[in-house]
């Protein structure tokens, strides 16, 4: 799921998504479906009939995880980047065992320690 040319921050602000064939660690066709229009419990219906097996997001809540997996779709989430770096770690890790960028920030938040961006103690 996309938002400009990086992955969403969350499943509901996904612009497109970006379809990719990937044949061990190659990514082979590639297509771009845009998304606005549509209703976020909609997608996982119109990715499925595209052949989708997998989503890689940043974000995405518990229901909407569900939703995907109702159809069949595997969801990793919690990455950070561009699409292009998240094929890449995806195709060396698969769908299990994910510590990813966004995984991390979470647990030092949790752990109490400081939030650079504004200075102040996160609990």
């Amino acid at each position: 799921m996309r938002y400009r040319e990086r992955v969403a921050p969350r499943y509901g602000f996904s612009e497109d998504a970006l379809i990719v064939d990937l044949v061990g660690n190659e990514a082979r066709d590639q297509e771009v479906i845009p998304l606005r229009g549509w209703f976020p419990y909609e997608i996982p219906k119109l990715l499925k009939e595209k052949g989708v097996e997998v989503v890689i997001a940043g974000g995405i809540n518990g229901v909407f995880q569900e939703m995907f997996r109702s159809f069949g779709i595997e969801v990793v989430w919690g990455f950070i980047g561009t699409p292009e770096e998240a094929l890449a770690a995806f195709s060396m890790r698969g769908t299990g065992g994910w510590r990813v960028p966004c995984g991390r920030r979470r647990a030092r938040r949790r752990l109490g320690q400081r939030n650079r961006s504004f200075g102040k103690e996160v609990k």
